[in-house]
C-alpha cells in the first residue's frame, strides 16, 4: 500500500483505543464507479454518510480471482485521482440475484435521486455493457450480485 494511504490510514487508527484496534480485519483501497465523475460522486456520497453501501456481480470476483469483501474489513475510499475521502468499514456482506436486492439496500447505496427505480435502471444499464464487454457474460434479473454495506468510520 502507498505510504500516504498508510498514512491516512494511521491517521484513523491513532483516534482509536487499543481495544478497537485490534478488531480492525484489514484495510485496502477502493474507489466506486468506472469514470471520473460518478468516482468522485460517489465518494463524496460516501463522505457525506449519504451512501452506505454498494454491490458488484458476484462472477466477476470468480473471474479475476478476487476475494469477497469480509465483515470488519477497512477500506479507503479514493477519488478519481486516487486521493483518500474517508475510510469506511464493512458491517454486513451477502449475496442476492440483481431482480431480488431489496428497496431498502438499493436506496442505502444513496445514488441518483435515491428510489429503488433509479438503482434499478442504472445498475442494469451499468452492468449489462460491463458484463459484456469486460467478462463476456450475460446480466439479466437472476445474476448474483455482492451486496456490501458500510458505515463511513473516518473524514
Amino acid at each position: 500500500m502507498d505510504a500516504r494511504y498508510k498514512d491516512y490510514f494511521q491517521s484513523y487508527t491513532n483516534t482509536l483505543p487499543d481495544s478497537e484496534l485490534a478488531k480492525i480485519g484489514g484495510v485496502e483501497t477502493t474507489y466506486f464507479c468506472d469514470d471520473e465523475y460518478n468516482t468522485n460522486e460517489c465518494a463524496r456520497l460516501v463522505a457525506e454518510g449519504r451512501k452506505q453501501a454498494t454491490c458488484s456481480v458476484k462472477e466477476a470476483y470468480k473471474i479475476e480471482d478476487v476475494d469477497f469483501p469480509q465483515v470488519g474489513q477497512h477500506q479507503i475510499v479514493l477519488d478519481w485521482d486516487k486521493n483518500p475521502v474517508c475510510i469506511v468499514k464493512i458491517t454486513n456482506v451477502s449475496f442476492r440475484p440483481f431482480g431480488l436486492v431489496s428497496r431498502e439496500f438499493a436506496e442505502s447505496e444513496g445514488e441518483g435521486d435515491g428510489t429503488y427505480e433509479w438503482w434499478y435502471k442504472a445498475h442494469n444499464d451499468f452492468f449489462t455493457e460491463d458484463c459484456k464487454s469486460s467478462y463476456g457474460i450475460d446480466f439479466n434479473d437472476s445474476t448474483e450480485l455482492v451486496l456490501v454495506s458500510f458505515e463511513r468510520v473516518f473524514k
